[in-house]
């Protein structure tokens, strides 16, 4: 739709294949309903890609700025929260409204329950079919289909990798990202449903990532902002390996001497209690158990006649509490897919190098980004690019 609107302000005549019988359905789970548009914070290096300077290149200056023009210009009110960009009502849906409506300002043509299967070079143009048996010719082409991520189980989409396998375009593989990890541990069904502050490190062969923010325990493994944010390196570690060591700090304000320190010491003042009754107050009750229990330590034992070398263990793993990944959750409850079409293979105007005319946006090339409106500021930033460098050829497309 950005793409769109920037082509038809060149001049340009525009028609939108839509697969979905609406458009811009994803736009209305973004961001939980309220639609984190972009961040104020916003820096090239929270992108991932293989191609890092590309995705600095393809950024222009002032790219959150010209964002918030963009859709002040056509009559969404935003506001900041803590830096966040969100609709000034915090509905997704108005931010999908005043696309809707700039698109038919515009007079975009928008033909939806069409689903483009095939792309062929014809001449000077192209022809499009989709799966309904249309043909549609164009002068130039925008492809904006994005990925399967967060659609229905057994919906994909198919046109990147039939684009890269047709041109012969490097691709990256795609694995979902900023998504639940799954675990191996039996006891996760115990800690379901604990939300808590804590830190993640995450062990890929010999690479550690680490993050921090609210973890979310689940019957099957993690969630949280945090995982997500570590969900891509995994997801490629499981690539090339079984499984994959995480280490979670419930106690992230303490460091670890100061915390072994003040643990001792809430033992010799709280010798008489029990070992549950002792960890009150430190760590959710759910995960008090689970600590115990991996330490050897009985629930009802006092805290003055625990051994120490338990004790140790107790302090040490609290602040390294083990699990270990096997999986990630689904493409289908992932928000976005890491990977994809090589950068290398676009101009800084998004048009496909090894087939002019064609240009590419979004989730469809390798670049994914952080929680926080990150991902949504390149689907504008691309869809803005292309569609100005497109719509300034007065074509058709």
């Amino acid at each position: 739709m950005t793409a769109a609107i920037a082509a038809a302000r060149q001049g340009a005549q525009v028609t939108i294949l839509e697969r979905n019988d609406r458009i811009g359905k994803k736009i209305l789970a973004t961001g939980n309903g309220k639609c984190n548009l972009s961040n104020l914070d916003f820096q090239t290096e929270y992108y991932r890609s293989e191609d890092p300077e590309c995705v600095r290149t393809i950024f222009k200056k002032d790219a959150v700025r010209q964002t918030r023009l963009f859709f002040e210009q056509i009559g969404l009110m935003i506001k900041s929260k803590n830096g966040y960009l969100y609709p000034e009502c915090e509905q997704a849906s108005a931010v999908l409204d005043v696309l809707r409506h700039e698109l038919t300002h515009l007079g975009v043509k928008v033909v939806c329950d069409e689903d483009v299967v095939a792309l062929d070079k014809r001449n000077s143009g192209f022809l499009l079919q989709t799966k309904s048996g249309s043909r549609y010719p164009f002068d130039r082409v925008i492809l904006s289909c994005g990925t399967s991520a967060g659609l229905k189980k057994g919906t994909k989409t198919s046109l990147p990798q039939l684009v890269a396998v047709k041109y012969g375009l490097d691709y990256v593989k795609q694995v979902p990202a900023l998504v639940q990890l799954r675990c191996e541990e039996s006891f996760c069904k115990a800690l379901s449903g604990v939300r808590c502050q804590a830190a993640i490190t995450l062990h890929v062969g010999t690479d550690t990532y680490s993050e921090e923010g609210e973890l979310q325990l689940t019957d099957y493994g993690i969630s949280g902002i945090p995982v997500f944010q570590l969900s891509r390196f995994a997801a490629y570690g499981l690539l090339r390996e079984q499984k994959l060591p995480v280490e979670i700090d419930f106690l992230p304000s303490f460091k670890e001497k100061e915390w072994k320190e003040l643990l001792e010491e809430r033992r010799r003042t709280l010798y008489y209690k029990s070992m549950e009754d002792f960890l009150i107050g430190t760590v959710h009750k759910k995960v008090a158990l689970a600590l115990l229990k991996q330490c050897g330590i009985s629930p009802s034992e006092t805290a003055g006649r625990v051994a120490d070398f338990e004790f140790a263990k107790l302090s040490r793993m609290m602040k390294h509490f083990p699990m270990t990944v096997v999986g990630t959750n689904p493409v289908e409850d992932a928000q976005v897919l890491a990977g994809g079409i090589k950068l290398t293979e676009v101009s800084e105007n998004m048009e496909l190098l090894k087939c002019k005319g064609v240009y590419l946006t979004g989730e469809l090339l390798d670049a994914d980004g952080r929680c926080g409106g990150y991902n949504l500021q390149w689907a504008w930033s691309t869809g803005m690019t292309a569609g100005m460098a497109a719509g300034n050829r007065r074509v058709l497309f």
